[in-house]
């Protein structure tokens, strides 16, 4: 069967350009090109010719297919050819060694307890197929289990986290100072951090010297001004959260500058009705996190009934609008600079894409692609629950139990759920032009607690979204400065 070639188009307000799947390259070529290469391969050079002869002139069209031709020949750009099957790029003697010897990063779901009751929260109630709010904690006898299969599963890593999770973490304190001081006691660990997420309203003093102490890495959930933040962000009662969360930072940073610049981030949630300029206002001035990193993400839109009690107008209210003035914000500040960040809520919000785009592999990708954003799981992170199963990571929660602390990880079901998501993936990524690019892992792929591919091939729009526009944006920036992203190869992605 004819085929066109494996390409996307795309173009900004100065150039067309197309993305060659195959090489994965981008190529600035010219509007007829652009109109032309789906015919091409499809259609005998006449038939073309034909076709666009009222929109251009007969000789552009033969020289624009001689380009295409010599293309071909001699870089192998605009080839139509397409991936036949999916593989996963680890032989089965590495994939062992992985789940062996090379766990880089360990998940202490020390508790499943929260003091608030923020109305977007996964575990609120609004999420049909996630587990609620309850009052379990992860014993010791879990956590150090946990811990030393982590140690004799880490050796060959070059460096390990082990991360304490809820639920609101701090309120299992014991456990996790515990935790750290068991861990510290040990030998023979490859160096390692500490790391804790939470919501930053029950910090004191012994937690915050604890934290300095023991230079943990500390993300800290906060969405903006106090208006923002405290229209989901509440206590038990209703209490609003800002305040406390603005003391218990202003105290952590009095007690140590250095330690609250470089170790304490910032967690983002955007949510309904959007007021995307107040969070940039807050994030690039307040003094308090205008100069700390940042992770930002839109509320989870599935399975839920959280956005029920908007109106369509509220869900996307000034939405568009804002993106558009932060977009061309961002553009003219990253065409301005080759550092790797100059406002880290900007980065946040349109540069992961870029940062993609740029770190592309450039070698051809053959008769085989790989199965999009998965890693070995368990590998890369491994989520131990309260009770101590084990799970590929927090992202997927309590999906996919791939062990237990007693047993360890079970390589089979590990391997199974790869087999799986490739098996089901070939058909559809073979033929999408976003196959080299995608992220989606099975995280994408859950629902109700289950592997369910129809979940992920709701998520490949948006991911195909995603790339589209972020090719327009890395090409547009390209344009006014060619080293904006020079920094990215100095990066550590992590």
């Amino acid at each position: 069967m004819k085929q066109s070639p494996f390409v996307h188009k795309f173009k900004t307000a100065k150039n067309h350009y197309i993305y060659d799947v195959n090489t994965n390259n981008i190529i600035k070529t010219s509007q007829i090109i652009n109109d032309i290469i789906d015919d091409y391969g499809t259609l005998s050079p006449s038939a073309i010719i034909r076709k666009w002869t009222k929109k251009y002139e007969a000789k552009s069209i033969r020289e624009s297919l001689n380009y295409i031709q010599n293309s071909y020949k001699s870089q192998g750009i605009f080839s139509s050819d397409r991936p036949i099957t999916m593989e996963y790029p680890m032989c089965e003697k590495h994939f062992c060694e992985s789940l062996q010897s090379k766990l880089s990063d360990l998940i202490l779901n020390v508790t499943e307890r929260c003091n608030l009751r923020c109305k977007y929260c996964t575990y609120s109630g609004s999420y049909y197929y996630s587990r609620k709010h309850s009052m379990r904690n992860m014993s010791w006898e879990v956590a150090k289990k946990a811990i030393d299969y982590f140690h004799s599963h880490s050796q060959a890593s070059e460096k390990v986290y082990v991360s304490f999770y809820g639920g609101e973490p701090l309120l299992n304190f014991d456990l996790i100072k515990r935790s750290v001081e068991y861990i510290k006691k040990s030998t023979k660990w490859p160096p390692i951090i500490f790391h804790i997420t939470t919501n930053g309203t029950s910090h004191n003093e012994e937690v915050m010297k604890f934290l300095i102490d023991n230079d943990v890495l500390l993300q800290v959930s906060i969405d903006g001004p106090s208006e923002v933040h405290d229209r989901y962000r509440v206590f038990k009662n209703g209490r609003r959260s800002f305040n406390a969360v603005s003391k218990n930072l202003q105290k952590l940073k009095e007690m140590d500058k250095d330690y609250f610049k470089d170790r304490v981030s910032f967690t983002v949630t955007l949510s309904p009705p959007y007021k995307l300029l107040e969070v940039y206002r807050f994030f690039s001035t307040n003094e308090l996190v205008a100069l700390n990193t940042l992770s930002v993400n839109f509320v989870n839109s599935f399975d839920t009934n959280f956005f029920n009690i908007f109106s369509d107008q509220e869900n996307k209210s000034q939405l568009k609008a804002h993106l558009k003035i932060l977009r061309e914000r961002y553009v003219d500040l990253r065409a301005n600079s080759t550092t790797t960040s100059f406002n880290e809520f900007l980065g946040e919000l349109f540069e992961r894409s870029l940062i993609t785009i740029h770190r592309r592999d450039r070698k051809p990708m053959g008769k085989s692609c790989g199965p999009n954003g998965i890693c070995v799981p368990g590998t890369r992170r491994l989520f131990v629950n309260v009770e101590g199963k084990l799970y590929p990571c927090e992202r997927e929660g309590e999906t996919f139990c791939i062990g237990n602390v007693g047993t360890g990880v079970e390589r089979r079901k590990v391997w199974s759920l790869i087999k799986r998501y490739i098996d089901e993936s070939t058909v559809d990524c073979t033929n999408c032009w976003a196959v080299r690019l995608c992220s989606l892992c099975l995280a994408e792929a859950t629902k109700n607690h289950h592997f369910d591919y129809a979940r992920k091939r709701e998520n490949c729009p948006h991911e195909s979204l995603k790339f589209q526009r972020g090719l327009i944006l890395y090409a547009e920036i390209m344009e006014r400065n060619p080293k904006a992203f020079d920094f990215v190869k100095d990066m550590t992605i992590e």
